[in-house]
């Protein structure tokens, strides 16, 4: 079983949103609260860092990703063809040789290269009906 089938699993336990990806009228509030979880939830991640607690660091990080997952039911997202997308354009990139090559100033960073072609979400998202 998938991260994002044992989320559904749990949502399905507290009658949350689960199953078939499709669309999903999510009412403004639900919106809000769940910007507000998964920002706390980063908030909660930064603190752990700022203490070196790395318990917390991997709470706070397991937490993010379990909440993202909940949001993406929420809002009845085809999350593995998504994810798949996602990795096929990531795997592309390269490695940045310096910080100066990074927007992000890191060698650390992975960068896109000139040919890299981002992924095609939209496509995805039409098949299952979330737009045109």
């Amino acid at each position: 079983m998938s991260n994002f089938d044992d989320v559904g699993a749990f949502h399905q336990k507290f009658g949350l949103p689960h199953g078939a990806p499709g669309p999903r009228d999510v009412p403004e509030s639900v919106a809000r609260f769940r910007r507000k979880f998964l920002e706390e939830e980063l908030e909660e991640f930064k603190d752990a860092q700022d203490r070196d607690d790395i318990i917390g660091m991997a709470d706070a990080l397991v937490d993010l990703v379990y909440v993202a997952l909940g949001t993406a039911h929420f809002y009845g997202l085809p999350w593995e063809a998504l994810w798949d997308e996602v990795q096929r354009a990531n795997i592309t990139k390269e490695r940045a040789a310096s910080a100066d090559a990074s927007k992000r100033g890191s060698a650390w960073d992975v960068i896109k290269p000139s040919d890299w072609q981002p992924p095609d979400l939209k496509k995805i998202l039409r098949q299952s009906g979330h737009c045109d």
